[in-house]
């Protein structure tokens, strides 16, 4: 299976994200915490010239002390990283103080010169990483749509936070060509690349080995039974039941399943990704 997802708006938007940091003063990075190397897009490394807060969102998802290190690894030579869970109550906060320090050289020279602090924001990050959510959250309400799958914002459009910044939601963007396979199944898994370009069954059964290799027990907890790559899905399928005309496994229902119960946290919080290397 090749893994590969840039449609004609990701292009445009690509472009639209170049043009807006040209006139912004700092970029909002936002980044699935389940897989934070991966969310890196190469175009956006080469056009961001700005001072960058790296947010680490959707912490409810996946472990404290893989979180904790990837913070620590961004945060390191004056960067600034946060870590969020975009509708926690307290995200608001964090990401406007996280903002403030990136912008802190911008709003002094605004002040020396006896002008109204005002900054400007580009959001930006690959499709699916919560870039809306952490908007609304920002915003105090919901101005833009939000949902759990790829691909939901399509436009760039400005939100007013209050008088002093201004955000631009971007729509998520990939790159035109995943060399890294291992990058390409992380963005599938966590639901960056649309289930309508994928071979489904194929990143489930990679899905089996990348958690067997974090931990046997995973899905052991959560289907009653040993899971292997070679005959995992039709393991999950006799534990849950699933079985088309004819009797056969419903593989397929199988493999929908075990991708829907890693997103929706069923197998507990997992990392694909840790900064030390380890997957």
């Amino acid at each position: 299976m090749e893994i590969n997802w840039f449609p004609g708006h990701m292009a445009k938007s690509t472009r639209e994200i170049e043009s807006s940091l040209k006139v912004a003063d700092c970029a909002v990075y936002v980044l699935d915490s389940r897989a934070v190397k991966s969310c890196f897009n190469p175009a956006f490394d080469k056009m961001i010239d700005v001072p960058t807060v790296y947010v680490l969102n959707k912490t409810d998802l996946a472990p404290k002390d893989v979180i904790d290190g990837w913070v620590k690894a961004l945060s390191a030579s004056g960067n600034i990283a946060v870590a969020v869970e975009g509708t926690g109550s307290a995200c608001r906060k964090k990401l406007l103080a996280a903002i403030k320090a990136a912008c802190s050289t911008t709003l002094e020279k605004q002040r020396k010169r006896g002008i109204n602090e005002h900054v400007r924001a580009v959001v930006l990050g690959v499709p699916n990483t919560g870039k809306s959510t952490v908007i609304n959250s920002l915003c105090g309400k919901a101005r833009l749509i939000t949902g759990d799958k790829a691909g939901v914002t399509r436009a760039a459009r400005w939100a007013r936070v209050d008088e002093t910044l201004d955000v631009l939601d971007t729509a998520g963007t990939l790159y035109p060509k995943i060399t890294d396979r291992t990058v390409g199944e992380n963005l599938a898994i966590i639901g960056s690349i649309k289930d309508e370009v994928l071979d489904v069954t194929e990143l489930a059964t990679a899905l089996i080995g990348r958690l067997n290799g974090i931990d046997e027990n995973i899905l052991t907890a959560r289907y009653g039974k040993q899971i292997l790559p070679q005959n995992g899905l039709c393991e999950i399928a006799a534990a849950r039941g699933y079985k088309i005309r004819g009797g056969e496994f419903d593989t397929d229902r199988a493999a929908a399943a075990i991708i829907d119960d890693f997103r929706k946290c069923r197998l507990g919080k997992i990392a694909l990704e840790r900064v030390d290397g380890g997957r």
